[in-house]
């Protein structure tokens, strides 16, 4: 899970600088993230000796931090990554006119586009409920089932905001 977890988080920057950073930029963040910053964020939250530790009981509001799949400290160590390096490399080339205003991007695969969101959303299913690691309980299976359903009820909900989003922006 760690080695999922941490991959997870050295891939979510990638988003943000497709296009304006070279491989051997990616190799050397990524090297960086996954070796520095990631095990020192990790420790932090799911080490109990770690400040937000889980059976901490002086940071915040006097408890610690729960982390179900890795939702936060995964995504906070690839959301902050991603966000400095964007705002390290600027715009992307060719993206704004001369008035700052956003340009059309070229068409893409809907097909490709709707088969990579089936593929990762199936990927969820076999992630979330597993990061109860054991379902050899009644209350395992629950907490195993609700981030079932929370990762349908997610991805649906996703699904129709963009839908709304979108026809609102373009009708």
């Amino acid at each position: 899970f760690e080695w999922a977890f941490c991959a997870t988080a050295v891939t979510i920057p990638a988003g943000s600088v497709a296009e304006r950073c070279n491989f051997n930029a990616y190799l050397g963040y990524s090297s960086f993230i996954s070796a520095i910053i990631y095990p020192v964020v990790a420790h932090w939250v799911w080490c109990a000796e770690g400040w937000l530790g889980y059976s901490t009981t002086h940071p915040l509001i006097k408890c610690g931090m729960m982390d179900f799949a890795g939702s936060g400290v995964v995504h906070m160590v690839g959301g902050l990554a991603g966000l400095a390096g964007a705002i390290m490399l600027g715009p992307r080339m060719g993206r704004f006119d001369v008035d700052n205003k956003p340009l059309p991007l070229p068409g893409h695969s809907a097909v490709l586009v709707v088969l990579g969101t089936v593929l990762l959303w199936f990927g969820w299913y076999g992630f979330n409920p597993a990061s109860t690691l054991f379902i050899d309980t009644p209350v395992m299976a629950t907490v195993a089932s609700r981030a079932a359903v929370t990762t349908t009820l997610g991805g649906a909900a996703g699904g129709v905001f963009c839908l709304i989003w979108t026809f609102l922006r373009k009708r």
